[in-house]
């Protein structure tokens, strides 16, 4: 059955919005795309073939010739909404070459819009950035659209890394700084294939239309997968939609930021097991978020998903006793979780006093962990703002945020429980609450009515809410509905967003934190800013930190701050099964993210079975654990050594890569139980299947670290002047850093560090010889292989 995927216009400029219809995924393509591409951008092992009117024609695996174009989907690479309508291009060429420097500018030209694009080529990608945009006389242009790029690669999706993949070929797309958002506007999916998206294809527990679902680089459709970022103009104000409809007018932001020139994407294709290495390229490169554990990039570190302490009852006193419990278990971090943090409210995030109430006496609770070689980490959420911090009492911020507005058509005294506006939108569902804000009053109401075609009556008001007065309004007044937070605050606007970021990150420096939660990050876009919002937050806290193994957690997840982000350990106690678990980790994985369990109770007088059931699964997974407990119940607990010494010696073996794949296989079986015992620390333990009364089963298995080495292939030869991939591999995940320790590497070719990559474009004929050590951190030896590659003409 034939159905509309994408809307294309005429040409830039156009007012005609013309319905393609597509036909079987395979089928033959649309006369558009039949000519040969008179254009080609290289992006590693990915070749984009772009059509003299300025259509995606191919993408192409370099490799094989393998086209991996979704059929029957004519798109353009670069379109725009200008005056409400999405219009395209009718004509690209080149205007300018840079072979020294491969650089090239491309422009699409319509009747009206003209946009430049920079393609500058790198060896494993290349990079495509706005450079210049002109539009005719009278002509508003909203928003640039990248592609969305439609492939048949539906294996994996990693919607937030913003990659897609089968079990040859990975191909991605990278937004590469704040403005450039990942997804698709909310008022233009019909332009994005919308129709076609399948929503939350991993079954997480968000929303099936949540707002950051549409913040994401790749998408999963009926048919393949698509890849595509944007750029709003921010210029001047503009209304926004939130997914459900719910309009909200945002801006302006001064120049440069506010302005589409400058929207940057990365793009690459890649074989599978390159693919870390080309985003770790990708951000060292173009100067992205690069947060490192022990030197190593968290991407790669098996740290990342190392298990934390979230201790209820963490404060001064309990502090070094927390440690003492922490390192008993062989876990390195303790982490505030009571209240949702140690802070006297969420806004402006002064240390209440749990953490002795400044700065300066949260850093001496940091350093009494630290004797005992603890980190401290401290729960946040995010923009939320408490209803008691400074930025909602009188005289309230203006900042704070807010939907559509209104005008009172009636005066309004300050005892009147009915008010009456002249416009109805921000009445709407579609944020948290029916709370409206009038210069410094924060009002509450029940129902509305309409009066007429210019009226409304708001009824049910209950006035001076928050510690406000309630005060006289004379007719004309302004009305503004404003947005709460998913616990009944206010949400900050984007300069509180900016303070925001700026506090946490002078708490975190100033008191020696090391990790933190973005809990409530959805309230960064849920206030109409989408990834950009998320993206001032999570990446201003990162600009700012110098704190180093910092670690992040999160809510939510946005493209454009997937660099910074460390983690996602989404599950609680109770409403969380652990076959929603295992979804969220399969998310993990197709985004280059650690496993992790979610928060798993913790208490001394735990059975130890029920708390090895927890390890064996995160064992299964790879995944690190959020243990919820408290120095009380650890210190009263009849069970408290014998848990701690399960957690540490489960923790060891998972961390150094000593279960095998059969085993693992074997400890996910959620009607299985198992007991670990410890031969040799760090090094050899014996696993034991047991049944409900805790009776072994069967006979018992070895478990063994893997001996330091290589499990890796003799490399390939190469060739001069063409893309050369090749991966080493530890057999320990303990390895963090990768380097040449004799030799070279043959001239062109580079080792990333951290993933064991080797890339690059040869530049001489020869053979070199080298050796490559793995560097183990000191608990284990370090290992070495010695290659070989000879380098063709």
């Amino acid at each position: 059955m034939d159905r509309r995927r994408f809307l294309v216009a005429g040409g830039l400029g156009s007012a005609t919005a013309v319905a393609v219809a597509a036909g079987p995924a395979h089928a033959a393509r649309t006369a558009r795309t039949k000519t040969s591409p008179s254009l080609r951008i290289g992006a590693g092992f990915l070749s984009v073939g772009i059509s003299g009117s300025g259509y995606v024609d191919g993408l192409v695996d370099l490799r094989d010739g393998t086209d991996h174009l979704a059929k029957d989907t004519p798109v353009p690479l670069v379109s725009v909404v200008a005056d409400g309508k999405h219009v395209v291009p009718v004509k690209a060429r080149v205007v300018s070459r840079d072979r020294a420097h491969h650089r090239q500018v491309l422009e699409f030209v319509g009747e009206s819009v003209t946009i430049q694009v920079a393609a500058v080529g790198f060896p494993t990608h290349s990079t495509l950035e706005v450079v210049g945009l002109t539009a005719a006389s009278g002509v508003d242009v909203q928003t640039l659209l990248w592609g969305p790029l439609p492939t048949t690669l539906d294996d994996t999706i990693g919607e937030t890394a913003g990659v897609v993949a089968d079990s040859d070929f990975v191909m991605g797309v990278r937004p590469l700084n704040d403005k450039t958002v990942g997804g698709w506007p909310n008022e233009h999916l019909a332009y994005g294939f919308g129709p076609d998206l399948v929503w939350n294809p991993y079954g997480l527990q968000t929303g099936v239309k949540d707002e950051w679902l549409a913040s994401n680089v790749a998408a999963k459709t009926t048919w393949g997968s698509v890849l595509r970022a944007t750029t709003y103009d921010y210029s001047k104000v503009r209304v926004r939609q939130r997914t459900n409809g719910y309009e909200i007018p945002l801006g302006p932001l001064p120049a440069p930021e506010g302005r589409i020139v400058g929207s940057k994407i990365a793009l690459f294709g890649s074989a599978p097991d390159l693919a870390l290495t080309v985003l770790s390229q990708i951000a060292k490169e173009h100067d992205q978020a690069y947060p490192t554990l022990d030197g190593q990039w968290q991407k790669a570190a098996q740290r990342t998903s190392q298990t934390h302490f979230w201790v209820h009852d963490l404060d001064t006193g309990t502090a070094t006793a927390a440690a003492k419990l922490a390192a008993q278990a062989g876990v390195r971090n303790i982490y505030a979780i009571s209240g949702n943090g140690p802070w006297v409210s969420h806004g402006h995030y002064q240390f209440n006093g749990s953490f002795g109430g400044s700065d300066a006496a949260a850093a001496q609770l940091v350093a009494a962990a630290a004797k005992e070689g603890i980190e401290v980490g401290v729960h946040t959420l995010s923009t939320f703002i408490d209803a008691n911090d400074p930025y909602v009492k009188a005289p309230a911020d203006p900042r704070l945020a807010v939907g559509g507005s209104a005008r009172l058509t009636r005066p309004l005294a300050g005892s009147d429980p009915t008010l009456y506006v002249d416009a109805d939108g921000l009445l709407a569902s579609g944020v948290d609450g029916q709370r409206l804000r009038i210069g410094d009053e924060f009002i509450t109401y029940g129902s509305v009515t309409k009066v007429s075609n210019t009226e409304w009556q708001v009824s049910g008001l209950s006035r001076a809410q928050w510690s406000s007065v309630a005060k006289d309004y004379p007719a004309g007044t302004t009305v503004a509905r404003l947005i709460q937070n998913g616990y009944g605050g206010a949400l900050a606007g984007l300069p509180i967003t900016d303070e925001i970021a700026t506090r946490l990150a002078t708490a975190y420096n100033t008191s020696g934190v090391h990790a933190t939660s973005y809990d409530g990050l959805e309230g960064t876009g849920y206030n109409g800013w989408g990834g950009y919002g998320f993206a001032r937050l999570v990446n201003g806290v990162h600009r700012q930190v110098t704190t180093k193994n910092f670690i992040t957690e999160c809510s939510n997840l946005a493209s454009n701050t997937w660099d910074a982000q460390s983690r996602a350990s989404w599950g609680e106690i109770g409403p969380t099964s652990y076959a929603q678990i295992i979804r969220s980790n399969t998310f993990y994985r197709a985004n280059y993210l650690p496993g992790m369990m979610g928060q798993q109770g913790l208490s001394g007088g735990d059975a130890l079975q029920k708390i090895e059931d927890t390890l064996a699964h995160a064992a299964s997974l790879d995944a690190g654990i959020n243990f919820e407990t408290s120095v009380s119940s650890l210190q009263s607990g009849q069970n408290t050594a014998v848990l701690l010494a399960a957690v540490r010696m489960w923790e060891s073996a998972r961390a150094s890569g000593a279960f095998t794949a059969e085993q693992k296989k074997q400890l996910g079986v959620a009607s299985r139980h198992w007991h670990l015992s410890e031969v040799t620390p760090d090094a050899e333990w014996t696993l034991q299947e047991m049944d409900t009364s805790g009776q072994p089963i069967g006979d018992p298995q070895s478990v063994k670290a893997p001996t330091p080495g290589f499990a890796t292939s003799e490399p390939t030869d190469a060739r001069v002047g063409k893309l050369y991939a090749f991966k080493v591999t530890s057999t320990t995940p303990r390895t963090i850093r990768y380097e040449v320790t004799a030799g070279r590497l043959p001239r062109g070719l580079t080792l990333n560090q951290d993933t064991g990559g080797i890339t690059g474009v040869p530049t001489a004929t020869g053979t070199s010889k080298f050796t490559i050590t793995a560097r183990n951190g000191g608990i284990i030896a370090d290992a070495k292989t010695t290659c070989e590659v000879t380098t063709r003409p």
